[in-house]
């Protein structure tokens, strides 16, 4: 067994690897599909992987600009010689995937204690899965919501995390925003008075789309409008991808809810983990 850093022209190779569970791996397909495979110097995707006798036995993703690992494997010692090896290598920020493969990893890593550490649930859902619900009003954001979607994008960050991004950098924090309106993956709902609903599709490849951010204000909750625009959004994606995937917090039952109604399967145990 031996651990190495993914060459690019390894690419397919690993993409085959992960495409055995296209669920699980969903996150890891998608930005491995929109960035392609880098080096540690091009500071793209990476890819640290398990090797027996030349064949892949385990993977650890690394994107976000090199602190973001998703750890890719079928057991968690795997995920433990993965971490042992990558130690030192990379910069662990933060981690999220399949709870016992997590937990592995960053106990390899050695990393101390977490500043966040959150159980997660994936669901996941197919064509034929989904339940009667549509809503014609979602459309695709503009330039013109970017200062209502900063605005809940960080009460939605504030709700979940505790944190305000817009106390950090709001710059970078609406940059980020601004690019998801560019590249179409963020779709709004609203009314006379302005939006009060959002969501994102986080990662796309031919594999799936992971959905994300979905965000209602507290005035507008409790009226269904989360459960058409996730119905509405899951049919528009499906028409041209097999599966659509989201990850709940398991505290946040409401959206696990809304998730169960549209049709939605809760998949394996995940756990997100922020460091420093």
């Amino acid at each position: 067994m031996e651990v190495i850093e993914l060459p690019g022209e390894r690419a397919d190779e690993l993409r085959g690897y992960l495409a055995k569970d296209p669920v699980q791996n969903a996150y890891a397909l998608g930005i491995l599909e929109e960035h392609g495979l880098s080096d540690a110097a091009g500071g793209g995707v990476l890819a640290f992987v398990l090797l027996e006798e030349g064949r892949i036995m385990g993977a650890a993703v690394v994107g976000g600009g090199g602190g973001l690992v998703l750890p890719c494997v079928f057991d968690p010692g795997a995920a433990a010689d993965l971490g042992e090896q990558m130690r030192g290598r990379v910069r662990l920020r933060g981690i999220f995937g399949e709870r016992y493969a997590v937990d592995a990893l960053v106990r390899a890593f050695g990393t101390g204690p977490a500043r966040l550490s959150r159980p997660q649930r994936l669901f996941a859902a197919s064509a034929d899965d989904l339940g009667p619900f549509v809503c014609p009003e979602l459309r695709l954001a503009t330039l013109a919501d970017l200062p209502r979607l900063v605005s809940m994008g960080a009460a939605s960050i504030r709700e979940s995390l505790g944190e305000d991004p817009l106390a950090h950098n709001a710059s970078a924090f609406e940059r980020r925003i601004e690019a998801r309106i560019a590249l179409a993956r963020t779709f709004v709902l609203g009314d006379a008075q302005g939006l009060f609903l959002k969501l994102d599709v986080g990662v796309k490849s031919r594999y799936g789309t992971e959905i994300e951010g979905l965000y209602t204000l507290p005035a507008a909750r409790r009226r269904g409008f989360a459960t058409l625009a996730l119905g509405q959004l899951s049919r528009m994606l499906l028409s041209s991808s097999p599966r659509v995937v989201m990850r709940v917090d398991e505290k946040d039952v409401g959206l696990a809810g809304v998730c169960r109604k549209v049709g939605f399967t809760s998949m394996r145990p995940q756990r997100l983990v922020v460091i420093g």
